[in-house]
């Protein structure tokens, strides 16, 4: 009996699903793209239930397709774009906004008020990285000014903020696990590299709720089971 493994990689312009051997042989791949939603004033969107349908139907054609038995399936690994950002409802998982993509600068204001507050400096020194609109937490400050229902989700205690990594787990475990991994977390501008922890002082200078960030896990740790909408448990 062989072991196989899934590979799932979400990307800017679509999603690809790789079935691997035990040898690290590819002997199944199908991918499906999604829409870029870029309005007037380029600001650059994805649909985030799009994105997710994607996977399981990906799922769906691996099953019917990839002449594997399904018992020899033992795990799967996820890979995303990095610094795109999502918001959704805590207790229903429905997302509450389309995600903003890792290119999009319409935070851009957000970033010039923080420079303006003295913040670069520190914000480097905890994140190794040079204060832009280009990382997440600029991008969920937005949303939390700009979105309604993100707004009234996190006064009622009822948010989930992160990037594609944790909207993607949530979602396939019927929110069960909220979680991230360091080098994911890193590229939101909210993490201390240091101590590898979400940081209260960055995250009330983006304005992020800190009880909103998933929890930091080691990249190789067990994040939970999938059954992929239904069809098999991984």
């Amino acid at each position: 009996m062989s072991n196989y493994v899934i590979g799932i990689d979400q990307s800017t312009q679509g999603t690809k699903a790789l079935l691997f051997d035990d040898l690290g042989n590819i002997v199944y791949k199908q991918s499906r793209s999604h829409a870029q939603l870029i309005n007037k004033d380029g600001w650059v969107s994805h649909d985030l239930d799009e994105i997710y349908q994607n996977v399981i139907l990906l799922m769906n054609d691996l099953v019917q397709h990839a002449g594997v038995p399904l018992q020899e399936i033992v795990g799967v690994g996820l890979s995303v774009q990095r610094e795109t950002a999502a918001a959704w409802a805590k207790g229903t998982g429905k997302s509450l906004t389309k995600a903003i993509v890792w290119q999009d600068d319409r935070a851009v204001d957000i970033v010039e008020q923080l420079q303006r507050a003295g913040l670069a400096e520190a914000v480097k020194a905890k994140t190794g990285l040079t204060l832009s609109p280009y990382f997440t937490a600029a991008k969920l400050s937005w949303m939390l000014s700009n979105v309604p229902a993100v707004k009234s989700a996190a006064q009622q205690h009822n948010l989930c903020m992160g990037t594609m990594d944790s909207w993607l787990l949530y979602r396939l475990t019927h929110g069960k696990q909220f979680k991230t991994e360091p080098s994911n977390a890193s590229r939101t501008q909210l993490l201390d590299i240091h101590s590898v922890q979400w940081d209260q002082q960055l995250c009330d200078a983006f304005g992020v709720p800190i009880d909103a960030l998933a929890s930091i896990e080691q990249s190789n740790a067990l994040f939970g089971e999938t059954d992929f909408a239904g069809w098999y448990t991984i």
